[in-house]
């Protein structure tokens, strides 16, 4: 008997051969269609062994296909974090803010207990850019009593226009983790809410992290409603941080670049 056919052969070796022979990579044969591939992964997304269901899972995600999306989203809820992260990276590729299942569930998977898994959602809603109402139900994690679920959402949020959802975040302003504070003062920055200058003036002037002064200083020539360059002159005056001050410098120039 030879090492292929050997009950002890390793289950991803049975899979690359499986692939490799599909695609015609040892044997002359046509390069199998999307759709042949898609049919191929899906039904591996069940397979017995993780890493099958982590390759198979990353490689829809890499195809493209929308019409995927049901059939990775059942991988959130996989005993493997490894294959719960593959599968929450892949719908950032794959669905939309019409998908309301995967965006359900990526919701869930910001409270998951594995950080990768966490992150992997937070970048995947990013991608995704799910609606106001979307964005509403995902904020009601803001007040979880894990740290690391409110610093989960605040960064799935920041990258987007939580004017929407402002006042849900407002509390997060002034959370004791300073991470958590940072991120919430992005998502202002990022806003049209009218209350984001008065929230950026007054972490650039109070806040005991220098990350977070750093921060609504790099958002504050942005915000609309007040007068940035006043602010940032006047916090410079006193900034005691190195770093803090050379944000605060750079959007000085900026704003002169702009008059």
């Amino acid at each position: 008997m030879d090492e292929w056919s050997s009950s002890r052969r390793s289950p991803l070796s049975l899979f690359l051969l499986f692939c490799l022979t599909f695609s015609g990579c040892l044997q002359e044969a046509p390069w199998p269609s999307p759709d042949q591939s898609k049919a191929v992964l899906t039904v591996l997304l069940k397979d017995h062994y993780p890493e099958v269901r982590r390759t198979a899972v990353e490689s829809l995600g890499k195809i493209g296909d929308p019409t995927a999306v049901p059939s990775v989203v059942p991988l959130l809820t996989d005993p493997i974090p490894l294959v719960r992260g593959a599968a929450a990276q892949a719908l950032g590729r794959l669905a939309t803010p019409l998908d309301e299942a995967a965006v359900a569930a990526l919701t869930e998977a910001l409270a998951d207990p594995a950080d990768n898994v966490r992150q992997a959602a937070a970048m995947a809603i990013g991608d995704i850019e799910p609606s106001p109402r979307q964005l509403a139900v995902i904020t009601t994690l803001a007040q979880a009593a894990d740290v690391r679920v409110r610093r989960t959402v605040v960064h799935a949020l920041q990258s987007l226009d939580t004017s929407a959802v402002a006042s849900s975040l407002l509390p997060l302003v002034d959370d004791s983790d300073a991470e958590v504070r940072q991120g919430a003062v992005a998502c202002f920055g990022n806003s049209d809410d009218v209350r984001a200058g008065r929230v950026l003036k007054q972490r650039l002037a109070q806040d005991p992290s220098a990350a977070v002064r750093a921060q609504a200083a790099y958002h504050l020539g942005e915000v609309r409603g007040i007068d940035a360059r006043s602010v940032l002159q006047a916090a410079a005056a006193t900034e005691q941080d190195s770093g803090v001050r050379r944000w605060i410098e750079a959007e000085l120039r900026s704003l002169r670049g702009s008059d």
